[in-house]
């Protein structure tokens, strides 16, 4: 080949690899494109075992009696009535016996969570109708039930407890702390609690398998489980009141850490949502 020619072939590469360059160029890509090569990527999770843990350190009341169960979903009913928030949010989670060869069983136990400062556990395994005011507690109008795949939990209560009306807790009175962690990060993770805890409060609960797959359905409950139902009921509350306030610009993961007394968080945290929402509400 003569000089020439390749001088010809070498100037065709050359043009060839800046058409290529510029066709992939960033100011070349449609605008929703653009957009998306422009967001910031997100944090990544943090390694969940070098975390430090969370436990519920507040009051816990286990009831086991139809009676005793109605008169404290009668009293959590008056004070969300009581309460000026539009909303109010309950951490809410389920236990329940697993057995590789049978499946799931009843449920056993339920968590409900108002505050940090206690946390209702109802044990409903031996009942065979759940009281009156039980439901009309989750089905109330200012009531929202927050945690991780939490309607999964209100479809599982529906199959156990046939008169719960299941479809109308789902549909009214549910809020998955994954999906609203989700819009209000970007994202589309498939959160678990034990890794959105991780995400939001650089914490880990405890997943301890000897406590997690324990028999709920046999009493007393042993102290291990009752603080294992508890946390869980917290921290679903906790996660919503985070995932809030990134909503509202003001918090991210690594603050969090800035506070090593659990209960002065969680404080200062009311009080940002506090104030912050009575901005959104009058400015």
């Amino acid at each position: 080949m003569t000089t020439s020619r390749v001088a010809v072939q070498l100037g065709k590469e050359e043009v060839s690899a800046s058409s290529a360059k510029l066709r992939h160029s960033p100011r070349n890509l449609p605008q929703h494109l653009k957009e998306k090569l422009e967001q910031p990527r997100p944090e990544r999770e943090p390694d969940i075992k070098t975390l430090p843990s969370i436990i519920f350190n507040g009051r816990i009341q286990y009831v086991d009696d139809f009676f005793k169960c109605a008169q404290i979903c009668d009293d959590l009913i008056q004070a969300v009535k009581h309460n000026q928030k539009e909303f109010v949010p309950v951490g809410f989670d389920l236990e329940w016996p697993f057995n590789f060869q049978t499946g799931s069983g009843k449920t056993a136990l339920v968590q409900i969570c108002l505050e940090d400062s206690v946390c209702y556990l109802l044990y409903i395994y031996s009942l065979k109708k759940l009281p009156a005011a039980f439901v009309e507690l989750l089905c109330h109008s200012k009531v929202k039930l927050v945690g991780v795949n939490v309607k999964n939990d209100v479809w599982k209560l529906g199959r156990d407890f046939k008169e719960f009306p299941a479809q109308k807790v789902v549909e009214n009175n549910c809020l998955d702390c994954g999906t609203y962690a989700n819009k209000v990060l970007k994202r589309s993770c498939r959160w678990s609690l034990e890794r959105l805890t991780a995400y939001l409060l650089r914490k880990k609960i405890s997943k301890d398998p000897e406590v997690r797959m324990s028999k709920w359905h046999i009493q007393p409950l042993s102290n291990a489980q009752k603080n294992y139902a508890a946390t869980d009921a917290y921290v679903c509350v906790i996660c919503h009141k985070y995932a809030v306030m990134l909503r509202l610009g003001v918090f991210s993961p690594q603050l969090y850490c800035l506070y090593d007394d659990d209960r002065r968080r969680e404080m200062t945290c009311n009080k940002l949502i506090a104030m912050y929402s009575y901005f959104l509400i009058f400015s």
